[in-house]
């Protein structure tokens, strides 16, 4: 199937919405100091991430999803304060492993902390098919009722979250190999996982609860995904080394060039009373 051609109106608008997303960043890259030499490479991919959408359409707009956010992610590290970050490093290669990790920063003090920047945004499909198939194999908890309805776009909502959570697992273990192959484990060293969404098909407090499992080795009793991960986990003999040190959660609307809210550390929630 052959995709529908662009407008003279989309056209437009993407090319304003580039011109505006490479003026706020490149003024916040120029405001540096020098910290981050990288800064044009980043704003590279941006500029050809939009150019494959001039180019072959709507479908290939989740590139310039992940590029966008990744310039939110440097920017949000080279304005921090606590700690200031020297230098900021985009894409470098892992030594040994032939691997790159988004970014490296570095403070005065030389501790280095890593980032890997996820965009999590599923395709719209409804999978109500597979909600039904996974409540009748008793897969949710007990005490544990996910109250979509079918007529409600209960198909899509459940895509929606089962889609978010797997590619959270999935990114984590990720990166966790990445952690291993370069041994990037020392008492100066924090390495972040940030996921990026738009606040819709996902919420932080659905982060928190892979953060639960990651820092205590089990699930919350509350947790609807916790069977469900548990089987995915000894099908496929893998296993959560919980090396990272933290997850970071950004949320950045559609159409927003700053994100709304950056939590460089999620925390898991205080376990419900039962």
């Amino acid at each position: 199937m052959t995709a529908r051609p662009l407008s003279e109106a989309d056209v437009k608008w993407l090319k304003d919405y580039a011109a505006e997303v490479e003026h706020v960043f490149g003024a916040d890259f120029s405001e540096a100091e020098g910290r981050f030499a990288d800064a044009q490479k980043l704003i590279g991919r941006f500029r050809s991430s939009i150019q494959g959408v001039l180019d072959n359409g709507r479908s290939k707009f989740h590139a310039v999803d992940e590029a966008h956010n990744e310039l939110c992610i440097a920017s949000a590290l080279l304005a921090n304060r606590n700690p200031r970050f020297v230098s900021l490093e985009y894409e470098p290669v892992l030594s040994g492993t032939g691997q790159s990790i988004d970014f490296r920063a570095t403070t005065d003090d030389g501790t280095i902390v890593y980032v890997e920047v996820k965009t999590i945004k599923p395709a719209a499909r409804d999978r109500w098919d597979q909600f039904e198939r996974v409540r009748k194999q008793g897969l949710f908890p007990l005490n544990v009722e996910v109250a979509i309805q079918k007529e409600w776009l209960g198909g899509e909502l459940w895509h929606s979250m089962f889609a978010a959570r797997s590619r959270m697992l999935e990114y984590a273990l990720e990166l966790e190999g990445k952690i291993s192959a370069a041994g990037l484990t020392g008492e100066k060293t924090i390495i972040i996982l940030a996921l990026c969404g738009e606040g819709f098909h996902w919420h932080q407090d659905e982060l928190e609860d892979l953060v639960s499992y990651c820092r205590e080795g089990k699930h919350r009793p509350d947790d609807p995904f916790s069977k469900m991960e548990l089987n995915y986990i000894a099908e496929n003999s893998v296993a959560l080394q919980r090396t990272l040190s933290r997850f970071a959660c950004m949320r950045r609307p559609q159409g927003e060039i700053r994100p709304k809210r950056v939590n460089w550390n999620v925390q898991a929630p205080a376990l419900p009373a039962f």
